[in-house]
């Protein structure tokens, strides 16, 4: 058996590149990882439960695609975990929530692969998070980085709308017969991007076929602004 420090392995890089996207109101650090081959060569050798998955209710999770998630626990969240945190929600300040944010301490990594899907029709369904009516300022905001080298699609956003969430039918649906595709913020390995979450947004895949031998990986921490705490 080995074993690893979270510090170590999921280190922050001194050499951020830090974009603004004015038009669509979200950022890019590129760099993000001091050490992003250290860490895809761990999630790769891990074994990776299925995700949402019900042994009792029909799914095509298993079948059709494999939608699985990796979880680090950080059980004692050290000073150097706590400040580099602190690093990331000061770049949220810049033109979010300006107070103080919470958060799970757990280091989360979504895995998408395909198997009978090739139709770049279907795409991940999207969904909000926390709430929709929320303004900018008091919305939760959704970080997420890129960890693999396909560095294809990245994340759609889609017109301010509502629909009734349809997971439970299969993650993967025709979302642009139920909206309109509004942007997409694309995936390069080592982007982190930071957004808030109150609008309709999923993963989106250009090309399916760079995922039926290689996984699509992406990490996510949700921030949520302390005066929401209540609402959680």
């Amino acid at each position: 058996m080995s074993f690893y420090s979270i510090d170590t392995l999921y280190r922050q890089s001194d050499n951020w590149d830090i974009q603004w996207n004015e038009e669509h109101q979200y950022f890019t650090i590129d760099n993000y990882y001091e050490n992003p081959d250290d860490i895809l060569e761990h999630i790769s050798s891990r074994q990776v439960p299925l995700w949402k998955y019900n042994e009792e209710r029909e799914t095509p999770n298993g079948v059709d695609y494999l939608d699985c998630r990796i979880v680090d626990k950080i059980g004692h969240p050290t000073r150097l975990y706590k400040n580099s945190m602190e690093r990331l929600l000061n770049v949220c300040r810049e033109k979010f929530h300006k107070h103080d944010y919470y958060y799970r301490d757990d280091i989360e990594i979504n895995c998408f692969k395909t198997i009978n899907i090739t139709d770049n029709k279907l795409q991940h369904f999207p969904h909000i998070d926390g709430n929709f009516t929320d303004s900018n300022d008091i919305a939760v905001i959704n970080m997420l980085v890129y960890l693999d080298k396909q560095e294809d699609g990245g994340t759609a956003v889609y017109e301010n709308c509502w629909v009734p969430n349809m997971e439970h039918k299969g993650l993967l649906q025709p979302v642009e017969e139920m909206m309109d595709l509004s942007y997409i913020i694309p995936a390069k390995f080592n982007r982190c991007v930071l957004f808030t979450g109150n609008k309709m947004h999923g993963a989106y895949i250009n090309d399916y076929s760079k995922y039926t031998n290689d996984w699509r990986y992406s990490q996510v921490i949700f921030f949520f602004p302390e005066s929401c705490q209540n609402r959680q």
